[in-house]
């Protein structure tokens, strides 16, 4: 294990290494972000169960966070092509440890509305910013790779943050709110210090300079360009969605089932997440590469069927090694959509990254947005298990047939 691991990283370092300054710096930013989110991930459930929220009102709070990303995604994107990223980068991330603070401090459920708005403002400014700087600085034959060593050189910190809080957790009074408390605030001190780096390292892309100097017909003729080129981007906008959808209706619930359906502790949970981390560790950046040889298409069929037995092992899990599984193959679902990621940068020019990034979101809210109040409501009415099975199917019955009428976007000279 710990060779594979040691390959891992090494295959990181020199990957990372022949790229810009600006991937760095996003890479670092990221590395640190999923480490400071993972001492809570595991917990955000049941701390606002904790403080008097129902499965609906769970599901609802996600909803809002949602809409509000749906609702500026476009704006934002559109000013990030005209007027540079690197001041909204930094917003995001000041917003980033606003939210942090206000779960810290929320003394009831309907506070952490105001911590998922921000959240949620963050994760849009700080998105179209990383798609932005991936689409400037990593070259097609690379950016499937570079999507999901992003998020595997993050695992290299991340995955020990889960097994650091669970000990916390038990030292300031067990898994209650004020148990868990304690940890909002050490992620609101890491993200100032994460502002600090980014505020002092990133540099504003070249290619989106040029792209603010150009000549601009206005907010609605920029959006009009998009569909210019012809090609598959309305087809592209609805699969995206449906991507994001299993993810929106299952976050909410994963740790609170498999802690009151399933019987986890704290130390069950951490473990449970770190076996994500883990599995993203040793495999996003084989399956990256494998996504930049042979076709991005071929390996999201490859790894769909994988998040699908995620779903059906935890809902079945008999002991505490089958949740671990289920956690550990739910990864596949965020490296599927990693090279997924990948197929969105190709589809349009860099100077158009910002406002299709936007725009994506914008449609990608409108089906997320009801997506966790729906989760409740089956949790509520139906039961626990249907939360993981409904996703599944929509996934099977709906994307994947829309999924085989896009063409391949990695050129074929680049593959081996």
């Amino acid at each position: 294990m710990a060779y594979m691991v040691g390959r891992a990283i090494g295959r990181a370092n020199e990957f990372i290494n022949r790229q810009g300054h600006n991937y760095r710096v996003a890479v670092i930013r990221s590395a640190a972000n999923s480490f400071l989110a993972n001492l809570t991930a595991q917990y955000d459930s049941i701390y606002t169960v904790a403080l008097g929220a129902n499965s609906v009102e769970l599901g609802t709070i996600s909803s809002i966070g949602n809409g509000i990303a749906a609702l500026i995604s476009t704006p934002v994107g559109w000013l990030v092509d005209r007027y540079g990223l690197k001041r909204f980068y930094l917003l995001g991330m000041g917003l980033l440890a606003g939210g942090a603070l206000i779960y810290g401090l929320a003394l009831s459920w309907q506070v952490i509305i105001a911590a998922i708005i921000l959240l949620s403002i963050s994760m849009r400014l700080t998105g179209t910013g990383c798609s932005v700087i991936c689409a400037d600085a990593v070259q097609n034959k690379d950016r499937a790779t570079a999507q999901n060593l992003c998020v595997t050189f993050a695992s290299l910190l991340s995955m020990i943050a889960p097994l650091i809080a669970a000990p916390l957790v038990t030292a300031f009074g067990g898994m209650t709110a004020e148990g868990i408390r304690p940890l909002y605030y050490i992620r609101f001190v890491g993200y100032g210090l994460v502002f600090l780096f980014v505020a002092a390292q990133l540099r504003e892309p070249r290619r989106a300079r040029l792209a603010e100097a150009r000549a601009n017909p206005g907010f609605i003729g920029d959006f009009k360009q998009l569909f210019e080129g012809g090609g598959p981007l309305r087809r592209w906008m609805m699969i995206s969605s449906l991507t994001w959808l299993p993810m929106a209706m299952t976050s909410p619930f994963l740790q609170l089932f498999a802690h009151q359906v399933k019987g986890a502790d704290q130390y069950l949970l951490g473990v449970m997440t770190t076996s994500m981390i883990l599995a993203r560790l040793l495999f996003g950046i084989p399956l990256g590469r494998l996504a930049d040889r042979m076709g991005r298409k071929r390996v999201i069929y490859l790894l769909t069927p994988l998040w699908y037995a995620s779903n059906l092992l935890l809902i079945f899990s008999f002991n505490s090694a089958t949740l671990i599984l289920a956690g550990a193959l739910r990864t596949f679902y965020d490296i599927s959509s990693g090279v997924a990621g990948a197929m969105t940068l190709e589809l349009v020019p860099v100077e158009q990254m910002g406002r299709w990034s936007g725009l994506l979101g914008l449609f990608r809210g409108l089906v997320t947005i009801p997506a966790p109040i729906l989760g409740g409501l089956i949790w509520k009415g139906l039961g626990p298990a249907y939360v993981f099975v409904i996703p599944v199917a929509l996934d099977l019955l709906l994307k994947l047939p829309l999924l085989t009428t896009i063409p391949e976007t990695l050129d074929k000279s680049l593959r081996l």
